[in-house]
């Protein structure tokens, strides 16, 4: 009996393809038999080695041409579509498999949050509107939150980097870029100041290619490392040492979430009401609810006031003391 063949769509950014992850996973536990593949960006490919659900990623390298040859001969019998936009049509249209679901992108009110900022509506999750494409499926979700499972040799890779750097007791990880500039919280160096001079905690910076900060925070020190430019699914082996993750409002948050690692995030021009907020069950959002905030979907704004208002009561030491609650206190999720 021939197998059916899913390939789930999911070009970018970061953290939407990690929320797409419990889609995935629905339908695997739903059918184990079912192949279940997905198509995305070449930068994000690694995570999909370290997550089980998916049969086979097909890495888009900005060659369309031969990304839809080969997923031509793959004659998929469902496309999830949770991109919804051209490319994504055009791999639809050049695959045409039998049957098409997408998620209900809920724009309108989206603009309105951004727009009416004052109103604090509400959206949902973006990872139950991806659910939401299994209803057609009559598949049942398993569980809302993504979670990856990293291979032997990417466990490893954190061992020998925290080994090599000499760390013991906590280690903090520091997240201060984003994809737009707006969303970055500017105040991690001096949070890093406090934390590498208390006690038994030890710091990684975390950082991308081409983020304008220092790499090292502009810090000296035996208990700081950076971890610049690596591979995604490594920068996930060095997450997974972590006890805590600080990060903006970005896709290193919700990697952090699906590695099970809490995480404090920062919100400023956008909003946990949009449908990003982190799915753990140790997390906590700061984020201070003024009047203009949110102003942009994704950060991409700049801002309009004469100062940052959303940032500006945002302190390394409330920062600082939500770290330490998570730590020495367990205490449950909430937003702050």
């Amino acid at each position: 009996m021939k197998r059916k063949k899913v390939l789930i769509i999911r070009f970018s950014s970061m953290g939407d393809v990690i929320l797409s992850l419990p889609v995935a996973s629905a339908i695997k536990q739903n059918n184990s038999d079912t192949v279940v593949d997905f198509v995305t960006r070449l930068e994000y490919a690694p995570i999909f080695d370290q997550f089980p659900a998916v049969d086979t990623t097909f890495a888009f390298d900005g060659n369309m041409r031969l990304l839809l040859k080969e997923l031509k001969k793959q004659k998929y019998d469902t496309i999830i579509d949770l991109q919804k936009n051209p490319r994504s049509f055009i791999v639809t249209a050049a695959v045409n498999p039998k049957v098409v679901v997408s998620y209900p992108k809920r724009r309108l009110r989206r603009e309105l949050i951004i727009r009416r900022p004052k109103l604090k509506l509400k959206i949902g999750h973006t990872v139950d509107a991806y659910l939401a494409a299994l209803k057609r499926l009559k598949v049942e979700p398993v569980s809302r939150r993504p979670r990856v499972e990293l291979e032997e040799d990417i466990v490893k890779y954190g061992d020998d980097f925290v080994n090599n750097a000499g760390f013991t007791g906590k280690i903090i990880g520091l997240c201060p870029g984003s994809k737009h500039y707006e969303k970055r919280w500017l105040r991690y160096q001096e949070l890093a100041e406090m934390l590498v001079v208390d006690g038994d905690k030890n710091v990684i910076v975390f950082s991308g290619p081409n983020e304008e900060f220092d790499h090292n925070l502009n810090i000296s020190s035996e208990k700081l490392v950076a971890a610049h430019n690596i591979r995604i699914d490594r920068v996930g082996g060095l997450m997974s040492k972590c006890d805590l993750i600080v990060t903006n409002d970005s896709g290193l948050m919700h990697l952090a979430v699906a590695l099970s690692v809490p995480v404090v995030a920062i919100f400023g021009p956008t909003h946990p009401s949009l449908g990003f907020a982190p799915l753990g069950d140790n997390d906590r959002v700061i984020c201070d609810n003024i009047d203009c905030s949110p102003c942009s979907l994704h950060g991409e704004k700049k801002c309009r006031m004469i100062q940052k208002y959303c940032f500006e009561k945002i302190s390394p030491q409330r920062v600082k003391e939500e770290v330490e609650s998570i730590l020495y206190e367990n205490s449950p999720s909430k937003i702050l």
